[in-house]
């Protein structure tokens, strides 16, 4: 089980990613800001939801509502990269936000398996 550190630290990694993806999603190309920006927003919310139940919840439940953000966030990292592909985001700005995804993941891989620390 994750220590309240451990998920005080999530909550705050995932906050920045948040505020992070909000700054780049408004500057969308017009064609791409009520699709694209708006699904990859609707996924970052639905995973930062399915975290806050983790946080919330015991057992079979926790376990599931953590299943759920950790698919959200596969899905947001796809959505990310085809962000990229269609040129809504700089090389840049994707390598950071795909590194801040990744600290994401890693986090909460470690919440959904706690004895796989390393």
């Amino acid at each position: 089980m994750s220590t309240q550190s451990d998920d005080t630290s999530l909550f705050a990694k995932y906050h920045d990613l948040m505020a992070w993806l909000v700054a780049r999603a408004e500057k969308f190309p017009r064609s791409q800001r009520f699709l694209l920006a708006n699904r990859l927003l609707d996924t970052a919310f639905a995973c930062h939801e399915e975290l806050i139940r983790a946080r919330k919840v015991t057992g079979p439940a926790r376990a599931q509502a953590l299943l759920q953000a950790d698919v959200e966030l596969e899905t947001l990292r796809l959505q990310w990269r085809l962000a990229h592909e269609t040129r809504c985001v700089s090389t840049a700005q994707y390598e950071h936000g795909a590194k801040l995804i990744d600290e994401v993941g890693k986090m909460l891989g470690r919440w959904r398996f706690p004895a796989q620390k390393p």
